[in-house]
């Protein structure tokens, strides 16, 4: 059983506080590297408490404006519909993965315990944070998310990679080379989702094309 694992098992174990896990991402699209990440985090901490967490900046609308969608080519609700359509997952909310806003999720931050997950090439840039703290071992001893009104901490949680790193970028490069056929295009789709959607298949395939 890898440390991660662990881990994850022991906070379900604790009950001292509500945990709510916030799983961070751009999901330029979601690919099945990430809905393991997310299932597994599912089968411990409960479908109702894990939550993504994602966003579409105001730099990325404004290059949308400019009609230019080569580094952010889906806006949120895109996003949250390919999630929904591709892997089923509706708990998807519009906040920052670092600072999230609970209230969105229909939760009191003076009150939950917050789990920040990330993969290791994102976690980085958090370890530096006051407010972000690695997990501790007497997990009861967990902290409120906020208290008065201003972030107390949080805690993170650091993920192996899945899928040996599936890349969103390489994805969307495939999917927009107009010398990759079509068949080969759809090969490459079902080997990034795990399973063939053609209406998702021809909104990525114009988005990333424009």
């Amino acid at each position: 059983m890898r440390i991660n694992d662990i881990i994850l098992e022991a906070i379900t174990e604790a009950q001292a506080k509500n945990v709510t896990v916030v799983y961070g991402g751009r999901f330029q699209p979601m690919h099945q590297g990430h809905y393991l990440l997310y299932s597994k985090l599912v089968k411990q901490f409960g479908q109702e408490n894990v939550f993504i967490a994602t966003t579409f900046s105001k730099e990325a609308e404004k290059e949308h404006r400019a009609g230019n969608f080569s580094k952010n080519p889906f806006t949120f609700d895109e996003k949250a519909g390919i999630i929904k359509k591709m892997f089923g997952i509706t708990n998807v909310v519009q906040t920052s993965p670092y600072r999230p806003d609970l209230s969105k999720m229909g939760r009191n931050s003076d009150d939950s315990a917050v789990v920040l997950v990330f993969s290791a090439k994102d976690a980085g840039r958090l370890k530096s944070s006051p407010t972000i703290h690695p997990l501790p071992k007497d997990l009861s001893a967990m902290e409120s998310y906020t208290e008065n009104g201003d972030i107390n901490r949080a805690y993170l949680l650091e993920m192996p990679i899945e899928k040996g790193g599936m890349s969103a970028t390489d994805f969307r490069n495939d999917m927009a080379n107009p010398e990759l056929a079509i068949e080969e295009k759809q090969k490459t789709f079902v080997n990034f989702f795990g399973k063939f959607d053609q209406e998702v298949f021809d909104i990525i395939v114009e988005r990333v094309s424009s």
